[in-house]
């Protein structure tokens, strides 16, 4: 059984309104049939001479927005006064390694669903297991009385941390030279 039709002008019944929507139709497709015909198209149609100038493009790059997210600029020390830092030549002599966001920023994140919090370290490649070991005895080094639970997703190349331990994972991945 099909859904009933829904009342676009109120007042009317089923079949006044559906023949008021085919009278709409009508005029609607007569009305652009008239403007298609070959005499009038054939009439606007004129050999109109243009110039093509790339002198003005230069402003209108401007106005365009960069596709690519340019390098981070040198500074004499770090971290800057934002907190940022570069990553270390030593991170990739680790059997792990953390990729940098394309904005080069860390990926760490808090996920908060009701009263649960959690950890979420993206773009993790390497031993996964090995790097949520040395996070775990960090983490027991600097909250000794806490129980701490990772989960791994090796697919996604993330791992979770049960609790809001973002600052901690941050200045682990510092520590590391990510």
């Amino acid at each position: 059984m099909a859904a009933p039709m829904r009342k676009i002008v109120p007042g009317l019944s089923f079949i006044k309104q559906r023949v008021f929507l085919q009278n709409i139709r009508k005029r609607f497709f007569n009305q652009n049939a008239r403007y298609c015909t070959q005499e009038n198209t054939s009439s606007t149609q004129q050999n109109v001479e243009y110039e093509e100038s790339t002198e003005e493009f230069k402003y209108v790059e401007k106005l365009l927005h960069n596709k690519l997210i340019p390098e981070p600029p040198q500074h004499a020390a770090y971290p800057t006064p934002s907190g940022w830092f570069p990553q270390t030549e030593e991170a990739k002599k680790h059997p792990y390694f953390v990729h940098r966001t394309p904005h080069h920023n860390m990926p760490v994140y808090l996920i908060k669903k009701g009263p649960l919090e959690r950890t979420k370290i993206l773009k993790v490649d390497g031993d996964l297991q090995l790097f949520s070991e040395d996070l775990k005895k960090f983490l027991s080094m600097k909250h000794p009385s806490k129980k701490h639970y990772l989960h791994i997703n090796e697919i996604n190349n993330k791992v979770l941390v049960r609790g809001d331990y973002v600052g901690e994972v941050v200045e682990f991945l510092k520590e590391k030279g990510f």
